[in-house]
This record gives structure tokens, sequence and C-alpha cells, in this order.
């Protein structure tokens, strides 16, 4: 029997100019969940304690990489249009992704990301845990 893995979701590391993080996951919906709770923590984004609304986001990409990249990008879209997201479920194959989320409005942001970045940017998995470097442009 393996024991139990304990690692954080993500953690924030230095960064010359930008703001980057260190996600981890047991699979690779985790690791894209982990990914948006760490760019909220950039963020400081708070929601605004109101009904959620359900929705879905689906993409199509060619790979991994790029599939998180347009994931986080939507939902800074959607912060910056006053919009915070829980993400709920996500399924996802090769090259589709089929994410269940809660909208809620946003109450506060305290720090601007401009862009989610491919700069360092590759989805390995290491001693069965995935993880992946993001760098944003702030």
């Amino acid at each position: 029997m393996k024991a139990l893995l304990s690692f954080p979701d993500f953690e924030e590391i230095p960064h010359k100019a930008d703001a980057a993080l260190i996600i981890y996951g047991l699979s690779l919906p985790e690791i894209f969940s982990h990914a948006v709770l760490g760019m909220y923590h950039i963020m400081g984004i708070i929601g605004k304690n109101q009904r959620k609304v359900e929705d879905r986001i689906v993409l199509q990409t060619s790979d991994s990489e790029t599939m998180l990249v347009a994931f986080l990008t939507e939902l800074l879209f959607l912060a910056e249009t006053g919009i915070k997201v829980e993400v709920i479920e996500i399924n996802m194959n090769r090259s589709i992704l089929n994410a269940k989320i809660y909208k809620t409005p946003v109450s506060s942001i305290t720090k601007e990301i401009k862009a989610v970045t491919f700069n360092e940017m590759k989805i390995i998995k290491k001693d069965d845990v995935y993880q992946t470097k993001i760098v944003f442009d702030i």
C-alpha cells in the first residue's frame, strides 16, 4: 500500500519582474483547479457573498499547457469583468476541457494580472504528482 502523498496545492516562488507559482496535483483536473486557486491568491480576489450562478466552460486545444493557459485566461477575463469563479468539477481528455463552475460577483481585487504566460511552463508528472510552473505578467 502506498503512503498518502502530502503537498501544497500551490506555492508562490520568486520571479524577477512577474509573479510565479508552482502548482501541484494528483491529476490534470486537480492541477487546473489548484492553478485557479493560486491565480486568485496572487490577485487577492474576494467574491461577494451572494447567490452563485452555475455555468460551464468548454475549451478545445492541442495540448495540456495550451489548455491550462486558455482556462486561466478565460477566468482572468471573467475576473476583469467582475465575476469570480469557483471550479466545481473538471472533465478533460487530450484536447477538450469541460468545467462546471459557479459564478459570483467580485467584491475586490488587490493585484492586477495582465496575462497568463507560457514562460517556463511544462506540465510534468514526478513521483505520482503532476506539477507545473506558471508565470503571470503583472
